[in-house]
């Protein structure tokens, strides 16, 4: 999902909360091109305070984050959380082609209203188009005449993936990390951190992961590098 408050942060903080502990990578700016994990990070919460929130049920003290990631010598502020998916939800939707993004917002606000279990005003939202074939690839593949792929692109239809969670438990989430000394930049489900790190993790100069599973460093290290390089 976009970003809360769009900022230029020299350093990054992926954190992923897992019930018996939290992952954190740190990533620092591209230096001659390239982004850097400057160090990964597993905080065990068996010995944690955990909140007394009920939106964020059995994460630990942020007092205790915040003490914990400095020992740690993580000093990114900037951070980036990845939203459970039971707090997510995905709608894949067909909007008519070349939209006005006021028009675009309007149709998704629509459907939105028809299957969320509440209401837009307490939903935060994000979307993004999906790729379709461009006419070349049209005629290539089917071999339709030039004609008639002329006539599918004036009718063509755009595809856009939305992603809804509620509007309060991202305030839960805000006002978590600032009691933790730090800034939320960027809430997003883990699957898209992932894919991010497969996309840029050859480009990402790296330290040892320190006994990170591959799964978290995927995650820790997509949400930190999202933050800088979305």
């Amino acid at each position: 999902m976009r970003r809360l408050f769009p900022r230029s942060p020299r350093r990054s903080l992926g954190v992923v909360v897992q019930p018996d502990g939290l992952a954190l990578a740190q990533a620092s700016a591209p230096v001659k091109g390239c982004l850097h994990i400057q160090r990964w990070h597993w905080l065990a919460l068996q010995d944690a305070p955990k909140t007394h929130q009920s939106l964020l049920a059995g994460w630990p003290d942020p007092t205790w984050l915040r003490n914990a990631r400095h020992k740690a010598g993580c000093q990114a502020q900037d951070a980036a959380l990845s939203i459970e998916d039971s707090r997510l939800r995905r709608f894949n939707l067909t909007l008519q082609s070349g939209l006005h993004l006021r028009d675009q917002v309007k149709a998704i606000e629509a459907e939105l209203n028809r299957q969320l279990p509440w209401t837009l005003a307490d939903t935060v939202w994000d979307f993004q188009t999906l790729p379709g074939p461009d006419g070349a690839q049209l005629a290539q593949q089917t071999q339709r005449p030039a004609w008639l792929v002329a006539a599918m692109q004036a009718q063509a239809v755009q595809h856009v993936e939305v992603l809804a969670t509620q509007r309060a438990w991202v305030a839960a989430c805000e006002h978590w990390c600032r009691a933790a000394g730090l800034w939320l930049m960027r809430l997003e489900p883990a699957w898209q951190a992932e894919a991010r790190w497969q996309r840029q993790s050859s480009e990402v100069s790296r330290q040892d992961a320190q006994g990170l599973a591959v799964d978290l460093q995927a995650r820790a290290g997509g949400l930190a590098l999202g933050v800088l390089a979305p």
